[in-house]
């Protein structure tokens, strides 16, 4: 049924199309307007079921929205997998005719293939950044992917594996010596691979004890602050005798710097008998001692650079010193509680 409703002052508009709930702003606080641009939108639906409008396939807005796009070069890749994914079920239709049934046909085929609920998950936020995008081309009226229930697909746990300190002095000794600057770093700042691996000598602020981040996975600069071990490593660095002319903290000895050090890494965890553990693991690592210590969940959110505080939450249950006050303070109370409430004997006579 097509209605307008008020959220706040403003007016919405809520229909039902091709099996899908519309619901749109009809951004004005007067009902009478609001009720026009439902009229709008239901004339406008009414002429593209007469076939007046062109359709567009999900082959044609998968190769527009690779064109234009603006995607970092691991969400293209991962985008372009799930794209693959996609194509047996939902090539054959047009933009329009993508509702909750077919999603739901393409989720019991992935299921039945044996593919995980954490890469289905990953096919649909694709597929709903593509209605996303065919919205704004005027390709398509609404996002199919929002009116699908996805509970019955379980988020994976967020992976917080993590090294003891011990285990990582092991690593420590285990790794070459070109290798070793760049765990310490990783360790001690908290920095994603491509940041500390990309990072330059002009980034590096020895006055302050800063590391300035220009170019971050969220393109928000941050500075993060260094360790008395992490400046040691820089100033060693730097100071190297046989040190190339190269602008980049970590680099060759010809001054050109690391993609990663993948190899060497995995052999250096294979000899110190470190297992189920990568290179992305030493920033939890660095996460885990800092709450460990006690701390500040959103201090550390700053240093890590995480776009949302409910991402550095999860390190929250490593922390239990202050949960060990609390029950230390609720038994004490407990406790003279029951000395006010026990009867006084009385006093003997003498």
């Amino acid at each position: 049924m097509a209605t307008v409703y008020r959220r706040g002052a403003v007016w919405w508009v809520r229909f039902r199309l091709g099996g899908v709930h519309v619901r749109r702003s009809a951004k004005t606080t007067k009902k009478a307007e609001a009720q026009v641009f439902l009229r709008r939108l239901l004339d406008e639906a009414a002429t593209k079921a007469r076939g007046d409008a062109p359709r567009h396939s999900f082959n044609e807005a998968v190769e527009r929205y690779f064109v234009e796009a603006s995607l970092k070069p691991k969400t293209r890749h991962c985008y372009g997998s799930s794209s693959r994914a996609l194509k047996p079920s939902f090539e054959p239709l047009f933009l329009d005719q993508i509702g909750r049934r077919a999603i739901a046909d393409f989720v019991s085929s992935r299921k039945k293939d044996g593919v995980s609920d954490t890469s289905i998950r990953r096919d649909l936020a694709f597929l709903s950044s593509l209605c996303a995008m065919a919205i704004r081309w005027g390709w398509l009226e609404a996002n199919p992917v929002t009116a699908y229930n996805k509970k019955a697909l379980k988020e994976a746990r967020p992976r917080t594996r993590f090294l003891q300190p011990a285990e990582f002095e092991r690593l420590l000794a285990t790794s070459s010596p070109e290798m070793r600057p760049a765990l310490i770093l990783a360790v001690e700042t908290g920095m994603r691979k491509e940041e500390l691996f990309g990072l330059t000598v002009g980034d590096i602020d020895l006055l302050r004890r800063e590391i300035h981040l220009e170019r971050t996975k969220t393109s928000s600069p941050r500075r993060v602050p260094m360790s008395e071990r992490a400046m040691q490593t820089v100033q060693d660095l730097l100071h190297a005798p046989n040190r190339p002319g190269s602008p980049y903290l970590l680099c060759r000895a010809d001054g050109t710097r690391y993609g990663d050090m993948k190899k060497g890494f995995a052999n250096a965890c294979r000899r110190a008998k470190i297992a189920n553990f990568r290179w992305h693991d030493l920033r939890h690592t660095f996460a885990s001692w800092f709450v460990q210590q006690d701390g500040d969940l959103y201090r550390l959110s700053r240093i890590l650079g995480h776009a949302t505080l409910q991402m550095t939450a999860r390190y929250g249950h490593l922390r239990t010193s202050d949960l060990h006050a609390e029950i230390e303070k609720v038994a004490r109370k407990r406790t003279q509680d029951r000395l006010i409430m026990s009867p006084q004997k009385p006093t003997p006579d003498h």
